[in-house]
């Protein structure tokens, strides 16, 4: 992965876990253990093919007000566009699973406020 303030790729674990995108480094003092370099909100992240290298994935990520260009390196096109659309799928998933959760927040309220 490489992003606006690396300037060359480093090797990172790429979890996709409770709607958030996440990547990781496995521990230098323990290797069973992975350690969160980076996390991001996947209804935050917008993927496309890089036109130019079909092998790249281009994120743009939001953290906080900022918006964070990272590009992913695969050795296949095909392990590029496949995840491609897993993470687009899992995007979709997540701000489906946040309207529900949403929805049912302000449900409970209504339900609490009859019953008063």
């Amino acid at each position: 992965m490489k992003n606006n303030n690396l300037k060359n790729h480093q090797p990172f674990k790429m979890i996709i876990y409770q709607n958030y995108l996440i990547f990781s480094v496995i521990d230098l003092k323990n290797s069973e253990l992975l350690k969160i370099i980076y996390k991001y909100a996947l209804r935050h992240i917008e993927v496309q093919l890089d036109k130019s290298d079909q092998k790249t994935l281009n994120l743009i990520a939001k953290e906080r007000n900022n918006y964070i260009d990272l590009s992913i390196s695969f050795d296949e096109v095909n392990k590029s566009s496949g995840m491609k659309k897993l993470i687009e799928e899992n995007r979709k998933s997540a701000k489906y699973t946040e309207f529900l959760l949403f929805d049912s927040y302000f449900d409970n309220l209504l339900i609490k406020m009859n019953n008063q």
